[in-house]
């Protein structure tokens, strides 16, 4: 079974600490010392400085390990760099895998399309500045090759008889001193970033993606180029819903589709994929559903063919006829494959709203509505929200 990345499109993670592009986790050196004290140290493996680099737009995690002079020097090594595939992207927790084809040929798997096997798991604490590498039982261990041979060597033992003599061992802790890219948390300084929500009646209330909101003492929307302060109402971290409130009566709402999603579907999105960083107009575009079922069968969701990028979470996907279909909220990574994006059902939205006694505006008949509408429609019922 082949093993796909999925990265959440975050808008904002929390009010004092937004993510930039690119996130650097420097002078990372580890906090349990696995190379000192087992059968490691002959090796001469020492805390050499690591640096975690996150790249958002091809999503992936860099390694970067400075040995010190006295290992390079006793053992040949230069600076070296190990790519990871983000996995998942989550308001305090960053995860990237790598895969092999097989436990067989002991091969790590870069930049190929069969991925079969995980080899080893980063997971990011952003909160605590923590890096924590795991090997996975199923895979190849979690070390270069050339530190293999080098334990081979000096043992005396052949390449996969150094595996399994640490196979299963391998679990070393980061603490990294130094981050760049978040926001300075003390001060308040955020790093630009943002989501959509979107009006689903005529008192004020709004709906977007949790992990939008998450954290964040206020969120603000720009409506017609004035700033208003929401309540948040509600959230289902489950789902990835929230539910605001407003001051306001909007020009337009979203009512519900009473139609259950099919493939193949025409569906539309409104959202602010990059925030305002690439422009203030609301973005419109569209595609098909392709599956009733999102990542790993979640049957809350469902599968897009659309382009959405971070930014568009919360974002409102409706029909034709403008009536709601899904929340945006995920897509897979685009260096695993393309169009393939998640919305949330608006049966499941419905279900969440009914909870917290509101009911939702059910269209019983579709009237048809053309483009120019349904464009005016987006525009007077989706905003741009952030977090002050």
């Amino acid at each position: 079974m082949k093993k796909l990345s999925l990265y959440i499109f975050l808008g904002l993670l929390w009010c004092n600490v937004g993510f930039a592009e690119l996130i650097n986790f420097n002078k990372c050196f580890q906090k349990n010392e696995t190379f000192k004290d087992n059968k490691f140290k002959d090796v001469g493996y020492f805390q050499d400085e690591h640096t975690w680099s996150v790249n958002l737009s091809s999503s992936k995690i860099t390694n970067i390990i400075k040995y010190k002079k006295d290992f390079k020097d006793k053992y040949g090594y230069k600076d070296e760099y190990w790519d990871f595939d983000l996995h998942n992207f989550t308001d305090n927790l960053i995860v990237a895998r790598t895969y092999a084809y097989n436990t067989a040929d002991n091969t790590w798997l870069e930049n190929q399309n069969d991925r079969s096997v995980i080899s080893y798991e980063v997971s990011i604490d952003v909160k605590n500045k923590e890096v924590t590498i795991k090997r996975f039982p199923n895979g190849t261990i979690g070390l270069s090759l050339k530190t293999i041979g080098y334990i081979a060597k000096l043992k005396n033992i052949t390449f996969n008889e150094a595996i399994d003599e640490h196979v299963g061992y391998y679990h070393d802790i980061y603490i990294c001193e130094e981050v760049e890219g978040l926001g300075d948390k003390e001060s308040g300084k955020t790093d630009a970033s943002s989501g959509t929500a979107f009006f689903i009646n005529n008192k004020g209330n709004l709906i977007t993606n949790n992990h939008v909101v998450e954290g964040c003492g206020v969120s603000k929307i720009n409506y017609f180029k004035k700033e208003y302060k929401t309540n948040l109402i509600s959230t289902d971290k489950t789902l990835d819903l929230a539910l605001l409130k407003v001051d306001l009566k909007p020009k337009a709402f979203i009512s519900f589709s009473n139609k259950e999603p099919i493939k193949r579907q025409l569906v539309i999105i409104a959202g602010y994929p990059l925030g305002k960083d690439l422009s203030d107009d609301l973005k419109i575009n569209e595609g098909k559903i392709s599956s009733l079922k999102g990542f790993e069968n979640n049957s809350n969701e469902i599968t897009v063919d659309l382009a959405i990028n971070p930014g568009n979470s919360g974002g409102p996907i409706v029909n034709e006829n403008g009536q709601l279909v899904a929340v945006a909220v995920a897509g897979m990574s685009k260096d695993v494959t393309e169009g393939i994006s998640f919305g949330i059902k608006s049966s499941a939205v419905t279900n969440f709203l009914k909870i917290n006694k509101i009911s939702p505006d059910i269209k019983l008949t579709s009237f048809s509505m053309n483009d120019e509408k349904v464009n005016q429609l987006l525009e007077e019922s989706t905003v741009y929200i952030f977090c002050e």
